[in-house]
């Protein structure tokens, strides 16, 4: 924890934990143990991706307007992705950027969310649209964490490093393929750090996300249009996260595997056997997720797929697998194409 004090050239004047309200119940003195010599003001966010919204960025940068933050200051995330996505939009945007450092509590954040700098919020439904690119002074990861998790929490997590096993480390994908449950005792070490690691070497070479980061979103067109479609049923419906019908980003993401690595068998990319393989490994864990959807679902979430930020002139942007371990960005598929191959998840 001090080789990141070590990297500042300062110590700060003040400190903003942005905490997710049931971390900070579980660790509420956590932030003393890093020997920062600093007051600190602490903000307790309640968990659920529609929390990520520009209502709860707008009382953030208003309480840090009030309590005379500066760039001097510094913001520590503690908590999963939507507390890393928030927290880093916040400081990314306050004052034109104060320092902050993500602190990630779930697997999935610390594979996945709280590295690579990519920090937002979603708007009317769509993930993610409004953020920036900046990335944390640093990441600290704490396995201790993962032993608070739930199963559900883990199979988020699990689902993100499924997608990294499949672009970029066949031995990896044949390590995890056959683990039969996903507890925190069963997840090494390596496996996390090599997500990490792989993460940031993309991130180094395209950290503005032009073309080559585009492969760190296999099975994210898909995912985030599940995501999207039921945050929006929330809304409307006014039922939220906690309810029978909704679907986490990372279970999304693990259903979005299989769209995508069928989409890439279809257009001659992945052989059949590899494609088979991927679908029988993803839903051995998630058919759960599956049962949230229905046929009657797929045209409006093939709408959000059409919103999806990489898309050009309308045209859906899909990465796609040309072997287990290698990825290939920037195909783009039609609306019927999409249609079959999330059709695919019920046969």
């Amino acid at each position: 924890m001090l080789k990141y004090m070590i990297k500042m050239k300062r110590q700060p004047n003040k400190i903003a934990l942005i905490a997710d309200q049931n971390v900070l119940q579980l660790f509420p003195h956590y932030v003393d143990t890093l020997g920062f010599n600093a007051p600190v003001l602490v903000f307790s966010v309640l968990s659920g991706e529609h929390n990520k919204s520009i209502e709860e960025a707008v009382y953030l940068w208003q309480n840090l307007l009030e309590n005379h933050f500066d760039k001097h200051s510094l913001i520590i995330n503690f908590g999963g992705g939507m507390v890393s996505d928030l927290g880093g939009f916040v400081a990314s945007t306050y004052q034109r950027g104060i320092p902050f450092i993500n602190i990630p509590t779930t697997l999935l954040s610390m594979i996945d969310a709280a590295v690579g700098g990519k920090n937002g919020i979603n708007l009317n439904g769509v993930k993610n649209v409004v953020g920036t690119i900046n990335l944390p002074e640093q990441v600290m990861t704490d396995t201790l964490f993962l032993k608070t998790l739930s199963p559900m929490q883990m199979l988020d997590g699990f689902g993100e490093m499924l997608k990294y096993a499949l672009i970029g480390n066949s031995g990896l994908w044949n390590e995890i393929k056959d683990l039969e449950n996903i507890k925190s005792q069963n997840i090494k070490r390596e496996w996390i750090d090599f997500c990490v690691s792989f993460k940031e070497k993309i991130v180094q070479k395209d950290l503005y996300d032009q073309g080559l980061r585009h492969i760190l979103n296999f099975g994210h067109t898909i995912g985030h249009a599940l995501e999207a479609y039921f945050m929006q049923q929330c809304r409307d419906a006014k039922f939220c996260v906690s309810t029978e019908r909704n679907i986490s980003h990372g279970h999304a993401v693990a259903l979005g595997l299989v769209v995508e690595s069928y989409l890439s068998y279809h257009q001659g990319l992945l052989s059949q056997g590899e494609y088979e393989e991927i679908k029988e490994v993803v839903l051995k864990h998630y058919t759960d997720a599956i049962k949230q959807i229905s046929i009657n679902d797929i045209d409006r979430i093939i709408d959000f797929c059409r919103m999806d930020k990489k898309n050009t002139d309308g045209k859906i942007n899909v990465t796609m697998l040309e072997a287990i371990g290698q990825a290939s960005p920037n195909h783009f598929v039609s609306k019927t194409e999409c249609i079959e191959a999330i059709n695919q998840l019920f046969v």
